[in-house]
């Protein structure tokens, strides 16, 4: 809709200020609220979004263009976001306002910089035909500068530079690869637009057919000598060889393209790639003849021996080899990672960095290099998150060491930090007092979050400095969905975004943690559910104690009572070695009576449960039980005959096979 002034409307004015003020009236807070959950925006913003009404525009140009999302000759950042939410009709139209407001010269500055957009169209196959490529002069068929590959597209390597996306939750990662495997090439065969061979990007998602689309239109350019910017492999890169032979996830094989010029290669998150395959990616660098920039995002990589024949090829060729994550450049000369200039560092740092526990400890290394170099030219650090990496913090609280043993020293200009510990790790007082401190060292910290693990329920007062309490940090507990007031010290409930960033890829509650603990996830689950925020699941790991007789609640191990929840879909019981009885199926058969299923495992239930006590909307609607008690094969309830039957064969468990199972369970807990 078009929310200008009517004064506004028939202005002539161009320039990146009137496009930033148009750009404000089609942001509204659901667009807005989309692109910060993606990019990550600190959650104290998020929560000011959603108390604001005709300013959440404005409020979220000013932030962009704070971090440099959207920039005076650039706004490929924020257009790539809007069509990663599904937006590509607003994309479209900010790319229109952009071009309208952007002074003759902008244009014409713009078009010298642009590579040829040259489209392929499917229905052409038959004939050949390719639309002609623009006349390019001798300097732009050279190998660019990192500084010219930035021109040329956009904004360089992270122009293809993956979308950074909400991941407090350990659960929001990327697809693992059997699941890759599993969801590629599946699809019916569907009309592909003609692409953009300044930028064509294979995801994992697609379907084969798709895929394979893709993958004719650019050899099909190729083969008549067109230009193609950048290919992104995003996820769908499944193995290659010492050769060079490349194979997606979905079986199909990658052709070389002679007229590639930039390959960047984004692989599932934390990936760990071999020598034999960074060398199988080079070989493919080496025999492309106009590919200059091979780039790496989320993966772990090697170095190479300088005795690696393929390096001499990639020298010779002048291919830039980039790791994303670590704002590290492939040292052709000797096979080592040196770090890549300030300006790659910066755009990189703009991104967020995540050191990961299985990564190896020369790649904690890098990593740690660069944010150092960061906070030395005073580059701001959008978010850092340790994934299951973080040891320990020394009594001073101004360096943090990791279970690597490397050390990270405080960073002066990091905005976001995420702890992420394995699950059930106990934070006590005295090191969340020092962690907080080791925030504090940040001349912007915004966030501080925690996740997967325990922490204190207060401070004592002299463990939050007055410099402390005048930043007045966020500080989360994601596990929790609460956040703690730095001036008294205890805990709060979170407001309504984080509770949904909590919630969105489900809940575990443990029996290991306190009372506390227990209590504070009950109240912002209670509180997720009365404003109909969806938990897709809650797993008990052994924090179920019983069904209360009285109000239908389920009691913790704790003690603490967990209400029904009417936005809860999904409802998991990990009571392990332990026997339920028929009347403790059927009370949890009622208090899931709102969700769409209900799993036991590591549990042992009845041979057969009556179902004629299950409500009726139960019985004759999509509700499913689901009973997998060795970790071996899941069973599902058959709610006419109350009988189990195996989910795989389709045949009903006979009183053999179950007393065969019970006697196995018994000998395992015993």
């Amino acid at each position: 809709m078009d929310r200008l002034p009517s004064g506004m409307k028939n202005l002539s004015l161009k320039g990146f200020g009137p496009f930033k003020v148009q750009l404000a009236c089609r942001l509204d807070y659901n667009t807005s609220l989309l692109l910060a959950t993606l990019w990550d925006y600190p959650r104290s913003f998020i929560g000011s979004l959603n108390t604001t009404n005709a300013d959440v525009g404005l409020m979220m140009v000013d932030k962009m263009a704070e971090r440099g999302e959207i920039v005076s000759d650039d706004i490929s950042m924020l257009t790539d976001a809007l069509r990663q939410c599904q937006l590509g009709g607003i994309a479209s139209e900010v790319e229109s306002i952009f071009k309208k407001n952007m002074s003759r010269t902008e244009q014409e500055k713009q078009e010298k910089q642009e590579p040829p957009c040259d489209r392929v169209n499917p229905s052409d196959q038959d004939t050949g035909a390719v639309e002609p490529a623009k006349a390019t002069d001798s300097e732009d068929n050279q190998r660019p500068s990192i500084d010219k590959s930035k021109e040329t597209t956009g904004r360089g390597i992270t122009g293809a530079v993956k979308p950074s996306k909400a991941t407090d939750s350990k659960d929001k990662q990327r697809p693992s690869i059997d699941k890759l495997k599993e969801t590629a090439g599946k699809g019916t065969t569907e009309a592909v637009a003609p692409i953009n061979l300044n930028r064509v990007t294979i995801e994992a998602t697609d379907s084969k057919a798709k895929q394979q689309s893709i993958i004719d239109q650019l050899k099909k350019a190729a083969d008549k000598g067109t230009p193609i910017g950048e290919l992104i492999l995003d996820t769908s890169f499944g193995t290659i060889d010492e050769s060079g032979s490349i194979t997606l996830h979905s079986g199909i094989i990658l052709p070389l393209f002679s007229t590639l010029t930039v390959l960047n290669v984004w692989t599932e998150e934390g990936r760990v790639m071999t020598e034999t395959e960074l060398t199988g990616f080079l070989q493919y660098g080496s025999k492309s003849t106009q590919l200059n920039v091979l780039g790496f995002q989320s993966c772990d990589l090697p170095s190479l021996s300088s005795s690696t024949e393929v390096l001499k090829e990639i020298q010779k060729k002048g291919v830039e080899v980039l790791w994303v994550d670590t704002a590290h450049c492939l040292d052709t000369s000797s096979g080592s990672w040196e770090m890549d200039n300030i300006d790659m560092v910066r755009e990189y740092c703009g991104v967020g960095i995540a050191i990961r526990k299985h990564w190896r400890k020369e790649t904690q290394e890098l990593q740690i290099k660069m944010l150092q170099f960061a906070s030395e030219n005073e580059i701001p650090v959008r978010m850092l998150k340790l994934n299951e990496c973080y040891c320990s913090v020394t009594p001073d609280g101004t360096k943090i060491t990791l279970q690597s043993g490397q050390t990270l020293p405080a960073l002066p200009t990091v905005r976001i930090i995420n702890i992420v510990t394995e699950d059930g790790r106990t934070i006590p007082a005295d090191e969340f007092a020092r962690l907080l401190e080791f925030a504090n060292q940040s001349r912007l910290i915004e966030d501080l979050s925690f996740q997967g693990c325990e922490l204190p329920p207060t401070l004592p007062a002299s463990s939050i400095s007055p410099e402390m309490e005048s930043k007045n940090f966020k500080v989360y507990w994601m596990s929790a969905g609460h956040c703690f007031d730095l001036t008294l010290r205890t805990w709060k409930i979170a407001d309504l975004n984080t509770i949904r960033e909590s919630c969105g890829a489900g809940v575990v509650i443990y029996k290991q943690c306190s009372s506390h603990m227990h209590k504070l996830q009950v109240h912002y689950l209670t509180v997720a559910s009365q404003n109909n925020v969806p938990i897709p699941f809650i797993s008990l790991r052994e924090s179920f104690r019983a069904v209360d007789d009285t109000t239908g609640s389920i009691i913790l191990e704790s003690g603490v009572m967990l209400p029904r929840l009417s936005s809860l879909d999904d409802l998991s019981i990990n009571a392990e070695s332990r026997e339920l009885t028929e009347e403790e199926v059927n009370e949890l058969v009622k208090y899931s009576s709102q969700c769409s299923k209900l799993c036991f495992y590591f549990c042992f239930l009845p041979w057969s449960v009556p179902t004629d006590r299950f409500p009726a909307h139960l019985r004759s609607g999509k509700f499913q039980v689901l009973w997998d008690p060795e970790d071996k094969e899941e069973y599902t309830l058959d709610l006419a005959s109350g009988r189990w039957v195996n989910h795989a064969t389709k045949m009903a468990l006979t009183e053999k096979e179950y007393q065969d199972m019970l006697v196995r369970f018994r000998l395992e807990y015993k």
